[in-house]
């Protein structure tokens, strides 16, 4: 069986399919990755990936996304989930100018089965144009339904193409269900986090001296965390802890410029930096998000008005995962309560527990098998 992986061109979004994807490459079955952007960095991972938009950086759909569609990047008023639920259908449409080069990449590979991410709905697409089944791989902590892919304006390359939204798609959910919109799928699968490779750093393996608090901005931190940098270096002085940043240059802020206890290391997967740590601080990514809970780590999430990570961070709020900030709320008095609250470390351990208990990527692979249409296709790859 050939089984085809379609996230959003972004290392958010195809680094939590990796299990998955090596799940079904452990049963035995072919497994290939549309992708763009720093995705493509998913090869790392030891997948087949086929650029689909070859020349083009994630970057530079962000900056797209951000020139087409500001208001989709403006703070949302009141609630946020539901600030977010209102802008869904128009999240999906952004990425339809790409819509069409994943297609025609993903047609070549002649899959059996489409796993994609429900942001991009790119996935029921191939699936109806090839006549094979579509399973969306929902690792958000806010939902996005494939049904958004009948309303307008997210339904614009089905019409283009002149097809309709398969029925029934399935979503396999990966968030814990306590702490994930509703409403719930009946398919769910472990979250396994997966944050690239790396040669791990000596000082990795000693015991902190102080409790250790992990910081990531996400993939794009140079957007995303400017302020929240500033005002962490600026609080994290009178703590009694040390703050690692384990992404991005090193060389990009010079030390001279942050306090002794809050350093910038370089790449360390979050995964692998997070078990030596005594809480994380992140911009509410689900990426981050989810690897804190699979860990039992607690959190503070600075979203920085971002629609989808304000919402997220919000449920973890709702969920008491973690603490929430926005604006310059973040001081030496919010971090030392993140390492004190007990709440948090038993909300955190009860996540840890929920997860742990969720079938595994290899228990589901002969239910997503099982979708196969009988008369699936064996085609020789195109030039």
């Amino acid at each position: 069986m050939r089984v085809l992986f379609m996230p959003a061109p972004a290392v958010g979004h195809v680094f939590p399919m990796v299990p998955l994807a090596w799940a079904f490459r452990a049963a035995g079955h072919e497994v290939f990755c549309v992708t763009a952007g720093d995705g493509l960095g998913v090869a790392e991972a030891g997948l087949a990936v086929v650029d689909a938009l070859p020349g083009r950086t994630t970057r530079d759909l962000y900056e797209h996304f951000v020139a087409n569609h500001p208001d989709l990047f403006v703070p949302p008023e009141g609630n946020p989930v539901v600030a977010l639920g209102e802008r869904k259908s128009r999240i999906v449409a952004t990425w339809d100018p790409f819509v069409d080069a994943h297609v025609e990449a993903a047609e070549r590979l002649a899959p059996d089965l489409v796993v994609y991410d429900p942001i991009f709905g790119v996935g029921p697409l191939v699936a109806a144009k090839l006549g094979i089944p579509a399973v969306a791989l929902g690792f958000t902590i806010c939902r996005y339904s494939p049904e958004l892919l009948r309303e307008l304006p997210a339904g614009i390359a089905f019409r283009r193409h002149g097809l309709e939204v398969p029925d029934g798609i399935p979503t396999i959910d990966l968030a814990p269900p306590s702490v994930a919109e509703p409403p719930a799928s009946p398919l769910a699968m472990r979250y396994v986090p997966y944050n690239g490779g790396a040669v791990l750093p000596e000082w990795l393996f000693e015991p902190p001296q102080r409790p250790r608090v992990a910081v990531s901005f996400g993939s794009l931190e140079q957007a995303h965390g400017s302020g929240s940098l500033a005002r962490l270096a600026a609080a994290a002085d009178a703590v009694d802890a040390e703050f690692v940043i384990g992404s991005g240059d090193p060389d990009r802020v010079p030390a001279s410029e942050l306090p002794p206890n809050l350093r910038i290391v370089g790449w360390i997967p979050l995964n692998a930096l997070l078990p030596t740590c005594a809480a994380a601080i992140h911009h509410g990514g689900s990426g981050s998000a989810l690897t804190c809970c699979a860990l039992g780590i607690p959190q503070l999430a600075l979203p920085e008005g971002l629609t989808d990570a304000s919402a997220e961070a919000e449920l973890l709020r709702l969920r008491g995962a973690a603490i929430v900030l926005e604006g310059d709320e973040l001081d030496a008095s919010v971090l030392r309560e993140l390492l004190a609250d007990r709440d948090l470390r038993r909300v955190a351990a009860e996540l840890r527990e929920e997860i742990a208990e969720l079938p595994s990527p290899a228990e589901l692979v002969p239910r997503l098998a099982a979708l196969r249409p009988q008369s699936a296709r064996h085609e020789v790859l195109a030039p």
